[in-house]
């Protein structure tokens, strides 16, 4: 059963696989302050929330991926973390890799620069996951 375990797992394999995150993290962005053995770059993933739509279900995840920068570096950081936004977005595009799974990929991808505790810059966007829903009436857990 496709839940949002199944995107969150597929989100995590990717960044666990990709050569240029040194850290995840899953959760609230606010936590990312807490954290004290984080290595740069940084991929971080928040679900949000879920929409069903006809026979789809649509899970949304906030996704930031960040490094540490000065005011000399801000530029190449970011342009360095959309790299990584792209690979992402490529990456769940091709659809022969998942039968049922889809990324929406109207994707809006936002520079920050900002505080973690350490001087960060970098992007955010958050991401559509769909796929098809299997809704049966029969297995509703409810009496009579």
């Amino acid at each position: 059963m496709i839940n949002l375990f199944t995107y969150l797992n597929l989100l995590k394999g990717f960044f666990d696989s990709h050569f240029q995150i040194n850290t995840l993290l899953v959760g609230d962005k606010k936590d990312i302050t807490g954290k004290s053995d984080i290595m740069y770059p940084l991929a971080n993933i928040e679900y949000l929330d879920k929409s069903i739509r006809e026979d789809e279900d649509i899970y949304r995840y906030e996704v930031i991926i960040a490094d540490l920068a000065s005011d000399e570096s801000e530029l190449i950081v970011i342009s360095d973390c959309n790299s990584i936004a792209d690979d992402l977005v490529t990456y769940f595009e091709d659809t022969s890799r998942f039968e049922e799974l889809e990324l929406l990929s109207n994707v809006t991808i936002k520079p920050f620069s900002d505080s973690f505790g350490d001087r960060v810059a970098g992007v955010t966007f958050t991401i559509n996951m769909t796929g098809f829903r299997k809704s049966c009436d029969l297995s509703i857990p409810i009496g009579s």
